[in-house]
């Protein structure tokens, strides 16, 4: 019955999700507006031996199909809306091994939405945006504003955002039991600074604090202990994260742009983490619009202090976990990407992106994103 009713609730959201898009198409072919729809699909697949959901010792094979729409549309000077779309299907032995049956229950679906609206007014911009995100055992609602003034010219932008998400977890336990339901709620809040040094360099200063409470642990995700016995992982229910970033895109030439972006994190489960990140653009051919990128990132991170190898930790410990995502770790991604503009009489501009992922305690994976899209002035 539990299935059936997850099933008729998936369709709902499939539903819901193509009708808004059909009738945010319709609009935007009004005669005086301006829109543009891009279709992206992009294929994830992951390998790894530490699952959290048995211990820290089973596999984290996963993969997931991802067709996603956005959507921008400009009915006049002073408004702007956009809309980004899509689902997720994910197929994964951890989710095989979390309700400890087999089969269906492997595949799991996410519906997502977010839709903004941008207001001009001149010096300024006011910014909203509305969404939600929802599987089997999750859902996810969030509403945000930001304001952004210019000063000196257009030459300095200020910008302050606030984004609150209210979500609700099943909690299905090690056993695969439903307990009942719970809360969690995040407020993220973000302030930037954007200068133009000049006309070929962009600096941009950007503070992050985000504010977690409710329930934080995952109950079907399991924690050896030193004598043998296996629990859920247990976390506090209150987390603050901040990071800081540094961001500068520079034209070494009209043809090669780079952006270097440095991120300092930490939050109070005692996690630190330093990320840099390169992306080099490179302009192929003469056509206006035609770039390579590439993009390099590094990531490290020293990890929290509830984090247990298998057989580690205490029955005496308050808090502990099996998640390597809260463990130390080292790690890197490479992408390489494509974009052009297209003659073809059913899309105006066409890319294609392949990353890859590694990190140092075996995790890999690999992303391959194919897009199109046209637009009308």
């Amino acid at each position: 019955m539990e299935m059936a009713v997850n099933l008729e609730a998936d369709v709902a959201v499939r539903r819901l999700i193509l009708g808004l898009t059909l009738s945010l198409i319709a609009i935007a072919q009004e005669d005086d507006a301006r829109w543009s729809v891009d279709f992206l699909v992009g294929y994830y697949d992951q390998t790894g031996d530490h699952s959290a959901v048995t211990g820290g010792v089973g596999t984290e094979d996963l993969q997931s199909a991802s067709p996603i729409v956005d959507i921008k549309f400009n009915p006049d000077s002073a408004w702007s809306h956009s809309a980004h779309l899509g689902f997720d299907n994910v197929t994964s032995a951890s989710i095989d091994a979390m309700d400890h049956v087999s089969g269906a229950s492997r595949v799991d679906t996410r519906a997502f939405l977010d839709v903004t609206s941008v207001r001009d007014l001149g010096k300024s911009r006011i910014s909203g945006i509305l969404g939600f995100s929802t599987e089997y055992d999750y859902f996810s609602a969030h509403g945000g504003l930001s304001y952004a003034m210019d000063f000196n010219q257009k030459n300095t932008t200020a910008i302050v955002g606030l984004t609150h998400y209210a979500d609700t977890v099943d909690l299905y336990d090690i056993e695969g039991v439903n307990q009942g339901d719970t809360n969690r709620d995040t407020t993220d809040l973000t302030f930037a600074l954007t200068q133009v040094l000049g006309r070929k360099t962009v600096v941009t200063g950007e503070f992050f604090i985000s504010d977690q409470s409710g329930f934080l642990s995952s109950p079907f995700q399991e924690v050896e202990f030193q004598d043998g016995t296996i629990t859920a992982e247990r976390l506090p229910d209150a987390r603050t994260r901040t990071a800081l970033t540094l961001k500068l895109n520079h034209a070494y030439s009209d043809r090669f742009i780079v952006r270097h972006s440095l991120r300092h994190y930490d939050d109070d489960f005692d996690i630190q983490a330093e990320t840099i990140e390169l992306e080099p653009y490179i302009k192929i051919g003469s056509k206006q619009g035609s770039w390579f990128s590439l993009t390099l990132r590094y990531h490290i991170q020293d990890g929290s202090p509830y984090f247990f190898l298998p057989s580690e930790a205490n029955l005496d410990d308050d808090f502990y976990t099996a998640d390597r995502d809260l463990s130390t770790f080292d790690s890197y991604r490479v992408s390489i990407a494509y974009k052009a503009p297209s003659n073809h009489r059913y899309m105006d501009r066409y890319k294609v992106r392949l990353s890859y992922y590694k990190r140092d305690e075996g995790l890999n994976s690999m992303t391959l994103s194919l897009g199109f899209g046209w637009s009308r002035q």
